[in-house]
């Protein structure tokens, strides 16, 4: 047990995919040091501290999950928050006169049964827009997971125009769960990612399209950690540290060998210097990339990869690795968030959510009991940059009330908009070649280990895809370690009526 404790690993970034990465590593005995350059966990799924209301504390961007995302689920109980995940069965769709539109399922039933009544009576679709409905997922059925992963390359839109779907069905039905899902247009998706959708969390289990939503702010889940993690918070990585060859002393990274390069620590600002048997560098891929900057991976950046004696690592030694080639191609994606304070109740008790067929805002979330505290989302949300903020809030001010018409007069007392400019990477055709391994190869720099949603994790970018990369790169880490486990844990299983019809 002695030679399990000592092994130390260093993981950089506290948002899902380190805190994932650090939870799986110190569950099997391994010592994690996690740091995090902000004053609290979360990163983009976390809270920060209101400005004009100290001690207020308001969530990033309001983030739901399902009972298809399994590693998610694993790991709030693991981290002992499970019970501050309350789960809702019915989801609410609005148009944009406020008529309620609603999609549940009839208990007992197996997937797809379950949400097959609820389908046929969905009001807000035509007749015929219901039957284009089955055809596609009737499609999607029997496509089956292995058919989907040869769609990576097709656009959904072109998907959606081979099955015959109507456009008025694309803007009622599927772009209110695609464009929240994958943060992309629908038809700009990949066909993989968008069916992906569907299939897990509608088509294959019972369980699958179940919404989970906080009782508590984001960053009140990561209030505390397992043991076994040492926590540095407000805390920041200045460069990485490698050790030279073993052998021969000096950087060895001729091409289609072994590399002998390898991370083995990191030096914060200010001088201390940390090490650790391997590195996971959990910060989004553009941080990556900086650190990368310094050792001739061709992109803007101050920051250096140096050796232990301050030697700088060679180009050669980065263009080896295969996982950073393509990072600079990855699109980033913007996500809106918009916190509503109304002077009177505005959105109904009986209410926690509801996708909003109608734009501007895509999604809407009560906060307070009352209802007079929303959170507004808008995915994809490129044309909102640049969009003056009291022009905007007036536009979502004038939502609300033909949303919800009994609070026409309602008054906006004060809005906040969020905005993360790069949110995600866009999961459009071809994006699956651009994102690289957790682990290295052999030629790769040993030691250092990748952790986040843009890396392989077979999801998109979503909180499930980032705690999959979490686990997926402790993995990595333990198998390289010679500890290898098993931290990921199964998806739903497909139920009987979908096996037999292809899924």
């Amino acid at each position: 047990m002695s030679d399990v404790v000592s092994k130390r690993v260093i993981v950089v970034g506290g948002g899902l995919a380190g805190m994932a990465c650090a939870v799986g590593l110190a569950a099997h005995g391994t010592a994690v040091t996690l740091i995090e350059v902000r004053f609290a966990l979360g990163g983009r799924a976390g809270s920060f501290e209101d400005q004009e209301h100290p001690g207020e504390l308001l969530d990033n961007c309001q983030h739901v999950l399902l009972g298809c995302c399994t590693n998610l689920l694993d790991l709030y109980r693991r981290m002992g928050v499970s019970d501050k995940i309350t789960f809702h069965r019915r989801v609410h769709f609005l148009d944009a006169h406020g008529g309620r539109h609603d999609l549940w399922a009839v208990g007992g039933l197996p997937a797809p049964l379950h949400l097959g009544p609820a389908m046929g009576l969905f009001s807000a679709l035509t007749f015929g827009e219901r039957l284009a409905v089955a055809r596609a997922m009737l499609a999607m059925l029997r496509l089956g997971r292995s058919g989907r992963e040869k769609l990576e390359g097709l656009p959904f839109g072109m998907w959606l125009d081979e099955h015959r779907q109507p456009e008025t069905l694309v803007r009622k039905f599927y772009d209110p769960i695609v464009v929240s899902a994958l943060n992309e247009e629908t038809r700009r998706a990949s066909a993989k990612y968008a069916i992906q959708v569907f299939q897990e969390a509608m088509l294959a289990n019972r369980q699958g399209y179940v919404t989970g939503l906080p009782t508590c702010p984001l960053g009140e889940l990561y209030a505390s950690l397992p043991s076994g993690i040492e926590l540095r918070l407000n805390t920041r990585v200045e460069e990485l540290v490698f050790e030279k060859g073993a052998v021969s002393g000096q950087w060895s990274v001729a091409s289609g060998q072994k590399s002998d390069v390898r991370a083995v620590g990191v030096r914060l600002r200010g001088g201390e210097e940390l090490r650790g048997d391997a590195v996971v560098l959990a910060t989004n891929h553009h941080a990556v990339t900086r650190w990368l900057a310094g050792s001739g991976a061709g992109a803007s950046g101050a920051d250096a990869l140096v050796g232990h004696t301050g030697t700088p690592l060679p180009p050669e030694a980065v263009q080896a690795d295969d996982r950073f080639a393509n990072l600079d191609k990855l699109e980033s994606v913007p996500i809106l968030g918009v916190h509503l304070w109304f002077d009177r109740p505005v959105m109904p008790p009986d209410m926690a959510s509801a996708a909003l067929i109608a734009g501007p805002l895509q999604w809407l979330f009560r906060k307070d009991a009352q209802g007079r505290v929303l959170h507004g989302v808008i995915s994809a949300a490129r044309a909102w940059v640049n969009v003056p903020k009291e022009e905007a809030l007036r536009q979502f001010e004038a939502q609300i009330h033909h949303l919800f018409p009994q609070a026409c007069d309602a008054k906006l007392n004060r809005g906040v908009i969020l905005i993360e400019k790069r949110a995600t990477f866009s999961p459009t055709p071809g994006t699956d070649t651009l994102r690289p391994a957790q682990a290295p190869s052999a030629e790769g720099i040993q030691g250092l280990f990748l952790a986040g949603d843009y890396t392989r994790t077979g999801w998109p970018a979503t909180m499930e895809g980032a705690v999959r990369g979490g686990y997926l790169a402790a993995e990595g880490v333990l198998g390289a370690l010679g500890m290898p486990a098993k931290v990921m844990v199964p998806d739903l299983p497909v139920e009987w009526p979908a096996r037999w019809m292809g899924l």
